[in-house]
This record gives structure tokens, sequence and C-alpha cells, in this order.
């Protein structure tokens, strides 16, 4: 390239960045250069900023097959890395993904660098609003959901490096949202850690009541009653019948393997009433799950009792690792709704408040005072989630 297309150039790329609806007249004579591969490394940085600003500029009424032009362009340059810029267009790349589906935001988001992020990408906005302050999530999270979420959809195995990384600092930074440490249990699933994808679901379970942890828990154990009794949990969390057809099927599976066909038609029927009510077609595993209950079998009306028994075997399982902590039962009393309610004391002096039906008695029917519990939330509010006697 001779000094004067250089010159040329470079007095266009400074105009479109000073004037932005002058940007498109830049990129347009860039573009073409960049494309042959004559692009100077000198250029780089300043078609990048054209680049950046044709996007912003035309947004709105730019077609998306462009945009993704543009984006592509921009990545192959050789800029400043991390900078404001990179910043900039990797929130660009969101809202793209937000007005574009078809738009693979995780192969950008890979080739953009996620160890680029820089502690400004991680911060929150905040504005005040008609009803007072409201928190805008950062660029960074934007960019962790989108990516989990093309992921999830693509049932991938294999992630960036550093994702995993990635997904330990959200879950420091926002200590209070249990999205990241889904995110990150769920990683540990699909890349076979099934040890530390179980610890991550359980320490979730004990901080959301969220549906999906347990059907998701459901998948990952081995043992039939925590499975059975993970998946009828998931079934009483979740309150749109229409996204119980999959647990249906798993618990009548297991109700298959015990010989206990009456509860499992109950499972059956209920998944087919589900999916034909909404006009969804029979799954192949679905017909394979009721040749395997005899023709004649009536099925049970509900199977209500039958969750709520399973659950008993939970509380070993999911609090095994908490530690058990000394009560001591100090009197018993009507509450305002005139129900029986203890109250107990921790070695700390902090009162724990029990429906009295909790308590156990001796055999001359004195009640017990001392017990050993598992707590949560030991220091704030604490919460009694396993009780025995400790005579």
């Amino acid at each position: 390239m001779d000094n004067a297309e250089y010159s040329r150039l470079k007095n266009l790329a400074d105009t479109g960045i000073k004037d932005h609806t002058r940007a498109r007249e830049a990129f347009e004579a860039l573009y073409p250069v960049w494309k042959e591969g004559r692009l100077p490394a000198k250029l780089h940085n300043s078609f990048a900023w054209v680049i950046y600003y044709h996007v912003r500029h035309e947004q709105a009424t730019m077609p998306s097959l462009e945009m993704r032009q543009a984006l592509a362009a921009y990545l192959s340059l050789d800029n400043e890395r991390p900078s404001r810029l990179h910043s900039r267009v990797l929130l660009m790349a969101t809202r793209l993904k937000a007005r574009d589906a078809e738009f693979k935001f995780g192969k950008f988001f890979e080739m953009w660098g996620m160890a680029n992020l820089t502690d400004e990408d991680w911060q929150q906005d905040k504005k005040e609003g008609r009803y007072g302050t409201v928190t805008f999530i950062s660029v960074a999270e934007h960019a962790i959901r989108l990516y989990a979420k093309e992921l999830h959809e693509s049932r991938a195995k294999e992630f960036n490096p550093d994702f995993e990384p990635m997904l330990v600092k959200a879950i420091k930074q926002y200590p209070t949202q249990s999205l990241y440490k889904y995110y990150l249990a769920r990683l540990y699933a699909a890349s076979g850690r099934k040890a530390k994808a179980i610890k991550a679901y359980k320490k979730l379970a004990l901080i959301t009541g969220q549906s999906y942890i347990w059907s998701d828990l459901a998948a990952l154990l081995t043992d039939p009653a925590q499975r059975q009794a993970a998946l009828c949990k998931a079934l009483l969390l979740q309150r749109d019948l229409n996204k119980t057809g999959r647990l249906h099927l798993g618990f009548a599976q297991l109700l298959i393997k015990g010989n206990k066909f009456p509860e499992a038609a109950c499972e059956l029927r209920q998944y087919r009433d589900i999916y034909t009510r909404n006009g969804w077609h029979l799954s192949d595993y679905y017909q394979r799950l009721r040749q395997g209950v005899p023709a004649d079998t009536q099925p049970v009306r509900d199977n209500n009792a039958l969750y709520q028994a399973s659950l008993t075997s939970l509380d070993d399982f999911l609090y095994s690792e908490l530690p058990e902590e000394p009560l001591t039962l100090t009197t018993e009393f009507k509450d305002k709704r005139g129900n029986m309610t203890a109250r107990l004391v921790m070695d700390s002096g902090k009162a724990v408040f029990l429906p009295a039906s909790r308590l156990a008695s001796n055999t001359q029917g004195v009640r017990i005072r001392h017990y050993k519990a598992r707590i949560i939330n030991s220091n704030d509010r604490p919460k009694v989630v396993t009780l025995r006697p400790d005579e």
C-alpha cells in the first residue's frame, strides 16, 4: 500500500471516529481492504473503532448478517485487548444475541477471549428509577448467562478452559446469586465430574427451592431411594404442571423396577394427560415404559402419599455434611394461631422455635429435653432441618 492510499484510509477512519454519522463511509472504505488482507497493522486499531461506531450508530436498522460480518472483522484485528473498546464490543454482541437468536454468541465470546474481562466489566450499573434504585447486571453477567444457555442447549461436554474460573469469580463477586452456582454445578455434571456435581447441587438445594435443582440432582444419583426422593421433591416443588412430564417418566421408571405397577401406571397416565392436553408428541421412552407395566394394571388415583413418604430419606443425604449441634428444650406454648410451639436453645444462647409435634417423648411419656440438630443459618435465622433425641 502506497503512502497516498494509507493517508486516505487513515483520514477516513479518523473522520468516522470523530463523526459517527460518517462511520459507515469509513467502514465501507476500510472493509474491502481488510478483506483482501492489505490493511496495514497501523490501521487495525482505527478500523476497530470504526467498526464499533458504525455498528453502534446503525444497529437499530442494520441487518443482523451485516452486523455479524462487522463483528467478525473486528475479532480478526490486532488491537488492544483487554480495553475499553473491547468491552464495548462484547456488550454490543450481547445485544445482537437478544435480537438474533441464530447468532452464535458462545463462539464469539471464546474468540473475544474470556480472560479479557476487566474489573469494570464485572461492575453492576445502578440507576434511580421511578420506584427507587434499579440494578442492572454487568457485562460479564450478560456474557456468562448467554454462554451458559448456549452450552446447555447444545448439551456440550467440553468447555472453554476460562469458563470455569470465570464462574468461580462470578460466585465470589455476587455471593447472593444462586444462578452462577447452578451453572457451575451443571458444568461439573456435563464434564463428568459427578461427585463434585452432586456436592454442588446439594449446596444449592439448601439455599433455593427450585424444582430444576432436584430434577438435575435426581439424574446424577444412583441410589434408587435417593433418586426417587429427589424426583418426588421436584414434582412437589414444580408449580407448572406442564413442566412435570419428564419427572413423571423418571419416577415411573423407578417404580417399574420396584414392581410397583399401579403407582407406575399413575405416573405414566399423568405424563400422557399432560402431553395429550398440549398436543405434544408422546416420546418413545414413554411407549417403552408403558410396555413394562402389565396390561391389566389399574393405576392408583394419585401418588401424593408416596411423594411425601419418599422425602424422609432426603434428610440424611442432603444435610449429612452439616455438623450436629446440641439443642435444649426450654418451654412449650401456644402461638397466636393456637398451634403448640417449642422453644429450644442453642449453646450460643440463640433460640430456635419448632412445632411441638417434632419433639419426642420417652417411654414414660415425659418430653425429652436434649436434642442433636443440624441447623441452617445458625448465625442468622436458624432453621432446624434434622432433629434427634440426645438422651
